[in-house]
């Protein structure tokens, strides 16, 4: 028993022991472990302190035996980045800045000197010039469901394995507001959706100049520009930075324009022959028609010596006469403007009837829009489609292209 007595009071007096250690005599807490820290915005006490946006400055601190090793990164190296989930997202680009730690003016205790702290200043601004910091952020935003994101910090000094960087509150991250990015997208459809109703029913851009049909390659090329446009200013607006516009989303604006272009061409080129064609069916019309007149006058000036061959022949012009008179009127209805049957079936139509060469372009078209538009929504930047999607809708428009050489004009 008194064992057993003794070994509690032993066990009692070691814990008052190491709590006497841990306080001050005011009652204050020791200064925390070495390592680093969020600083929140403002007093740092409420959640809303730790929730950063795009183009915000975000501080870490760091303490104890990490400051040496931070400073000594930075003078030799000047290597020291953010990672946000495991993503480098920024590098320190300004020097660290020292801070003096508040003390207790009022303690009794000796004055002793403060312990080194550091503060790293870290603006998150996605660089779309430097291709690895923007696919960084896109695999980050690609891990995340939703705008305001929670985010696992870690600090990579030198060539050191990253340390994870403590927070008081959960730490979040967006773009902008889930409202804003939203409102903008809502904004950024209505426009295009106006702005290419007002050119299929307003004007004629969309339309073949020589035949007043809707153009599946211009009304192609005006899909893609409003889009791209809209996309680039909705970023700009929601970021505040230019956003690189991907070589890809350049390659799609080449292949519609050449589609288009080629479209103008051959419906041009058709339209010269088609009015080469009648020059030559008029000629011959004409001939006939000088023929008949003089096979007429033969018949009335010298009836003895009209012969049954000259009647013959009299009587076999007047057929030829109406067939190329019927050829030329048929050929001028084709070189002449049409009327449009609509905006859908236009291009769709190849002059037979819908055609599966048109309407795997219309359907490619639409479907490549609806990624392009649902990746532009998801990681607030210009996305980037694989080569293969590319390839695909450059045989397709060329497929088109192909196709459109022996159509009906």
């Amino acid at each position: 028993m008194r064992s057993l007595t003794a070994i509690v009071l032993f066990v009692l007096l070691a814990c008052l022991t190491t709590l006497s250690a841990q306080a001050d005599p005011a009652g204050k807490t020791s200064v925390s472990k070495p390592g680093l820290s969020i600083v929140g915005k403002n007093t740092a006490q409420k959640a809303k302190d730790f929730c950063f946006q795009l183009g915000e400055i975000l501080q870490v601190k760091v303490t104890g035996k990490l400051v040496e090793k931070v400073e000594v990164a930075w003078s030799n190296t000047k290597s020291i980045s953010l990672y946000f989930d495991s993503e480098r997202i920024a590098d320190l680009s300004s020097p660290p800045l020292q801070v003096v730690p508040v003390t207790d003016s009022t303690s009794s205790s000796q004055p002793t000197e403060s312990p080194k702290e550091l503060l790293l200043n870290f603006t998150l601004v996605r660089d779309a010039e430097d291709d690895a910091k923007r696919k960084a952020w896109d695999r980050l935003f690609m891990k995340n469901d939703h705008y305001q994101m929670e985010i696992q910090p870690s600090l990579v000094i030198g060539n050191d394995l990253p340390l994870v960087v403590q927070f008081s509150k959960p730490l979040k991250f967006s773009v902008a507001s889930t409202l804003a990015i939203w409102l903008i997208f809502i904004i950024g459809m209505a426009i295009l959706l106006v702005s290419y109703r007002y050119l299929v029913t307003k004007t004629r851009m969309l339309c073949d100049a020589d035949t007043n049909y809707y153009s599946l390659g211009k009304s192609q090329m005006a899909f893609w520009g409003l889009l791209v446009v809209l996309s680039f200013t909705g970023i700009w607006i929601l970021t505040g930075t230019m956003e690189r516009i991907p070589s890809q989303a350049l390659i799609l604006l080449g292949i519609s324009g050449a589609t288009g272009l080629s479209s103008v061409m051959i419906g041009k080129s058709k339209r010269a022959e088609i009015l080469a064609k009648i020059t030559e069916e008029e000629t011959e019309l004409t001939t006939l028609e000088l023929e008949e007149q003089k096979l007429q006058e033969q018949k009335i000036n010298h009836p003895a010596a009209f012969l049954q061959a000259s009647q013959d022949r009299l009587m076999a012009i007047k057929p030829e006469i109406d067939i190329k008179s019927k050829e030329i009127d048929k050929l001028s209805k084709q070189a002449d403007a049409g009327k449009s049957k609509g905006f859908w079936r236009d291009i769709c139509n190849d002059g037979n009837g819908a055609s599966f060469h048109r309407l795997q372009v219309v359907i490619w078209t639409l479907v490549l829009g609806a990624v392009f538009v649902q990746n532009v929504l998801h990681m607030v930047s210009m996305p980037e489609f694989p080569d293969t999607l590319l390839t695909l809708l450059g045989i397709s428009n060329a497929t088109y292209v192909g196709f459109k050489i022996p159509e009906k004009s």
